[in-house]
């Protein structure tokens, strides 16, 4: 599994290599490789490196099943790590002519790899992304490839492949047991190199479907945010109609309270006009007898 080292001065972070770039890179989902890659260059063009900068803008971004491949020496490195011994031991038994030997290592090549695939198929959905039957394809390809050829399980192993590996033409077909003899080397059918439009057509489209996923990721969050807005105004309704229906009992209390105070001030004035008759007519009633006192 490739390692991921991080390098520091006195001063500060550095400049990473291109190396601990690319194991960077490599190790990302698809949709994250575009707008890191575009960092690290910046980064390196900043602190004046040209040559690591272009270097950095030449990774490729992987197809999807080079980067599930990837993935693979990242989560599954100890699987991974016995495909060269198994593609040795599958070449020299083809060499030999050992029928009974390739018939084994074949059923064993087989499970190897299917169980690979179904493990990255697995690794994939965890993260949120589908595998389909043409991916699994490409990447049954890769694994078989690195089991066909030493370089190419080098490669493999490196955990920074962009695209398919090349397969020796004279690697026995994968489907149904190996074959008792190998195929003649004289004239070998060599798997033709990967078309270049072929691959930016993939990079393409994992972009637009990375570009849709942001956009249906914003879409999901803009709805979360319309129903919360949905709900508050209908809460804000249920509040107006609840004030509402209290402004109207408070203004009918009001009503209410009005008419009760000139009720009250009426019998107040007329308690108040009782008051004044019944002074006037002590007053009289005073004078009345003092009157009557000093004349007797």
């Amino acid at each position: 599994m490739p390692a991921r080292t991080s390098r520091a001065t006195a001063d500060g972070p550095s400049t990473p290599t291109l190396d601990e770039v690319a194991d960077e890179l490599y190790g990302l989902l698809p949709e994250e490789f575009t707008a890191a890659r575009t960092r690290h260059e910046k980064e390196a063009r900043q602190a004046g490196k040209r040559e690591l900068a272009a270097a950095i803008h030449r990774l490729a971004k992987p197809t999807v099943a080079a980067w599930l491949a990837n993935q693979l020496v990242r989560e599954q490195g100890d699987e991974l790590q016995a495909l060269p011994q198994l593609g040795a031991g599958l070449r020299q038994a083809t060499k030999r002519l050992a029928g009974d030997e390739l018939r084994q290592l074949s059923r064993q090549r087989h499970e190897v790899v299917t169980a690979l695939v179904q493990q990255a198929r697995q690794l994939a959905r965890a993260t949120g992304h589908s595998v389909s039957e043409d991916t699994a394809r490409a990447l049954d390809d890769i694994l078989q490839a690195a089991l066909a050829d030493e370089h190419a399980a080098e490669q493999l192993l490196a955990g920074r492949l962009a695209g398919p590996l090349e397969r020796p033409g004279d690697w026995p077909a994968t489907d149904g047991e190996l074959p008792l003899h190998p195929a003649p080397t004289s004239a070998p059918a060599r798997r033709p190199a990967p078309d270049e439009e072929l691959r930016r057509a993939e990079e393409d489209l994992a972009e637009a479907e990375e570009s849709l996923a942001e956009a249906t990721h914003a879409r999901d969050a803009v709805q979360v945010q319309a129903d919360e807005a949905d709900r508050a105004a209908d809460a804000a309704r249920d509040e107006v109609d609840r004030l509402r229906q209290q402004l109207e009992q408070a203004t009918a209390a009001s009503a209410e309270a009005d008419r009760a105070r000139r009720v009250q001030t009426s019998a107040l004035r007329q308690a108040e006009r009782a008051v004044s008759d019944a002074e006037r007519r002590r007053a009289d009633a005073e004078r009345r007898r003092d009157r009557q006192a000093g004349g007797g």
